[in-house]
């Protein structure tokens, strides 16, 4: 087995989660960036971008421990569905994201990633136009029915390592500029959902296994998580409507019932996220990286040797 660095990308998508009161909200961003200070991790937050302008001291912490901060869409509303909005209107709202974002935070945005996880290759080549350096929307070679993506084939068919996007299809290598980093998956996904349902035994497993898969190949590991999911309540009730069974409803959402599943409470899933990080933190090799900060490691080792590269990513980090 090659011997490589790893680098692992925590990604955070804060959501408008508008039900939430701003305390809460505002709580949940700061228990997640406790976490990262604790470990030292360098992380993106995907925001929505009509929400950025309620957090502004959180995104000056954000700056000072150096994460990044990429656009998680403009609304994150029904509408905003990536895989099928017509291309002025995807155009209209990543501009007007892309520049809400830039305007709060001070800073170019490079890093994207759609609601719902939903990709079209129109939204690519506005990505690319814009000067996005990288979209971390497709799950490959994930296979589940409780996402609010259900099965989407581009996904078992898409490369597991970085690639640049054909420019007809986002699940196909190709050349645009922007790249494609991956959520990591196994058939089960590598996000803070799966260490809910399956606990935490299983996502060490599950983190072993990509653990050894990026010694081999260099591939990165890309971990997905929600920040509010650390304040959700252990006693809430689900309460269904006959609108949420309603093939729209599903068609936007996935099944309601996958919350049904859900057995952790906010403090037992942010504490058995907490030692998820620990172990993680304790393999040899693993590098926290932003999703702009390994493209250009990824880039830059592109004419360079691996111990180089290494050196590069080390460096950065």
């Amino acid at each position: 087995m090659k011997h490589r660095q790893v680098p692992v990308l925590i990604t955070w998508d804060v959501d408008p989660d508008l039900w939430a009161a701003y305390d809460l909200r505002h709580r949940a961003l700061s228990m997640a960036m406790d976490l990262c200070e604790e470990f030292d991790i360098r992380s993106t937050f995907f925001i929505t971008a009509r929400c950025v302008q309620e957090y502004p001291d959180d995104l000056q912490r954000m700056k000072a421990q150096g994460h990044e901060v990429g656009c998680h869409g403009l609304t994150h509303t029904d509408e905003e569905e990536y895989d099928r909005m017509p291309e002025a209107m995807q155009r209209s709202y990543i501009e007007e994201a892309t520049s809400r974002l830039g305007a709060v935070t001070g800073r170019p945005v490079r890093a994207f990633r759609s609601p719902r996880v939903k990709i079209s290759a129109i939204t690519l080549r506005i990505l690319a136009e814009r000067g996005y350096l990288v979209d971390s929307t497709v799950c490959s070679q994930r296979l589940d029915l409780v996402s609010s993506n259900l099965i989407n084939k581009g996904w078992l068919l898409a490369p597991r390592r970085p690639y640049h996007p054909h420019h007809t299809n986002p699940f196909k290598r190709g050349d645009l500029p922007i790249w494609e980093v991956p959520v990591s998956a196994l058939a089960i996904p590598f996000i803070s959902g799966s260490l809910n349902v399956f606990g935490l035994r299983f996502m060490k497993t599950l983190f072993r296994l990509l653990y050894a898969e990026s010694r081999y190949t260099g591939k990165p590991i890309v971990y997905l998580a929600h920040p509010l999911e650390f304040t959700r309540s252990g006693n809430r009730r689900l309460h269904f409507t006959r609108k949420e069974f309603s093939p729209t409803h599903i068609r936007t959402h996935g099944f309601i019932i996958r919350k049904a599943l859900y057995g952790m409470n906010g403090a037992t899933w942010f504490n058995a996220t907490r030692e998820l990080f620990a172990y993680m933190s304790s393999f040899p090799g693993i590098g926290f990286t932003t999703s702009s900060e390994y493209i250009n490691y990824l880039e830059n080792r592109a004419g360079t040797s691996d111990d180089a590269s290494n050196q590069a990513l080390d460096s950065s980090l």
